[in-house]
C-alpha cells in the first residue's frame, strides 16, 4: 500500500494536495488580509494597539502586484499577462515594499491610487454587469436567462463586492469621511465575502469539471 492511500485511509486529508486553484488560492489570501486587517482596526481605533497605515497601504499594493503578474487580474477587470501588466505590476509590487519599509515616502501616493483603483474597478465591473440586465429588463419580447443557484450567488457576492469596494475607495480618497470604526466594518464585510466567493468559485470551477 502506497504512503497516499495510507493517508486516505486513515483520514489524513489535510496533507494531501489541495484542490485550489490559483485564482481561488489568491482570494483567499486577500480574504485573510482584509479580515484579520479590519478586526485589527477596531482596537486600533479605540487605542489598545498602535497602526502603521504605511505598512497596511504597502501590503495591499503589493498584493494587488501579485495578482496582475500572476493572473492580469486587476481592479478594473482582467486582462491578458503582457508585459505592459507585469511591468505595471512591478512598479506596484516596489512601491508598495517601499511604503512598508520606509513609512511616510509614498502614504498619500498609493492611498490615492488604492482609491482611484477601487472606485473605477468598483464602477466598471458593476456597470458590465447591471447594463446587459437593464437592457434585457427593457426588452418586451427578450427571453428571461435563468441562471443555476450557484451562478446567481455568484453574481449577487460580486456586486455586493463592488459596492463595498466602492465605499472603500471612497473612504480612501476622503480620510475621516466616515469613522474608523466603519472602515474596519468594511474591510471585514469585504474580506468574508472574498471567502464566499472563493467558495462560490470552487463549485463553479468542479461544475465545469464534471460537465
Amino acid at each position: 500500500m502506497t504512503p497516499d492511500e495510507l493517508h486516505a485511509k486513515d483520514g489524513f486529508r489535510f496533507f494531501r494536495d489541495a484542490s485550489l486553484s490559483l485564482p481561488v488560492a489568491l482570494l483567499i489570501l486577500v480574504g485573510v488580509f482584509l479580515t484579520l486587517l479590519g478586526v485589527l482596526l477596531f482596537p486600533v481605533n479605540i487605542g489598545v494597539i498602535p497602526f502603521s497605515p504605511d505598512g497596511q497601504l504597502g501590503l495591499l499594493l503589493v498584493i494587488i502586484a501579485i495578482q496582475m503578474m500572476a493572473l492580469g487580474e486587476t481592479p478594473i477587470g482582467q486582462y491578458n499577462r503582457s508585459w505592459f501588466l507585469i511591468a505595471l505590476g512591478i512598479v506596484f509590487a516596489a512601491m508598495g515594499i517601499v511604503s512598508c519599509i520606509v513609512p511616510g515616502v509614498l502614504t498619500g501616493v498609493i492611498r490615492v491610487l488604492i482609491g482611484l483603483l477601487n472606485i473605477i474597478g468598483g464602477a466598471v465591473l458593476l456597470t458590465k454587469r447591471v447594463l446587459p440586465v437593464l437592457h434585457t429588463a427593457r426588452d418586451p419580447g427578450a427571453e428571461p436567462v435563468v441562471f443555476p443557484p450557484v451562478i446567481k450567488h455568484l453574481l449577487i457576492t460580486q456586486t455586493v463586492l463592488n459596492i463595498v469596494a466602492i465605499a472603500f475607495g471612497i473612504t480612501m480618497l476622503i480620510p475621516g469621511l466616515v469613522p474608523g470604526i466603519v472602515i474596519a466594518g468594511i474591510l471585514v464585510i469585504n474580506g468574508l465575502l472574498l471567502f464566499v466567493l472563493a467558495y462560490i468559485l470552487q463549485q463553479v470551477e468542479a461544475m465545469a469539471s464534471w460537465s
